[in-house]
């Protein structure tokens, strides 16, 4: 029993330690989204399809709010703007184009295999970025100051 007990301190501990760094506390949230579509595929109960829709939505806030801070505080103020375009340009110009296919997508398979493959996809997704070093050790960067304000946006305490 006590051998379970310790066990669990040290997932806890490596919980808390990515928590600790931005990108990986994100990409695990992102692998947290993956229950939404899971639930939806699999005919979830409401009661566990409104929880699976909360933790989606927690999780897609979180990462979006880890990967910006990431962004803006490791980015040289220089090229931030052009970083910042070609984000936002990869993001939309995806979703036009998971628009453009879904038709298709949808003629080829039923929407519930369709939902576990997005599901797939992510957990991927989320694999690959944890198999990359520098998102699995980026830390949080430190406040700057130069005379015109903090250069650096400090996450948590």
């Amino acid at each position: 029993m006590y051998g379970l007990a310790v066990s669990c301190l040290g997932a806890g501990t490596v919980l808390g330690g990515l928590l600790a760094i931005p990108l990986a506390a994100g990409t695990v949230a992102m692998a947290l989204y993956t229950t939404l579509p899971l639930c939806v595929a699999l005919g979830a109960d409401l009661p566990l399809l409104l929880a699976g829709h909360v933790l989606g939505g927690a999780a897609i806030a979180f990462w979006s709010v880890m990967w910006a801070t990431s962004v803006q505080t490791h980015t040289p103020p220089g090229v931030l703007n052009r970083v910042t375009a070609y984000e936002l340009a990869g993001s939309v110009s995806g979703i036009a184009l998971g628009q453009i296919l879904a038709g298709l997508a949808t003629a080829l398979a039923s929407p519930s295999r369709l939902l576990l493959v997005s599901a797939g996809a992510c957990l991927v997704g989320c694999a690959a970025l944890f198999a990359i070093p520098a998102i699995r050790t980026l830390h949080r960067a430190a406040p700057t100051h130069n005379g015109a304000g903090p250069t650096a946006v400090r996450v948590g305490r």
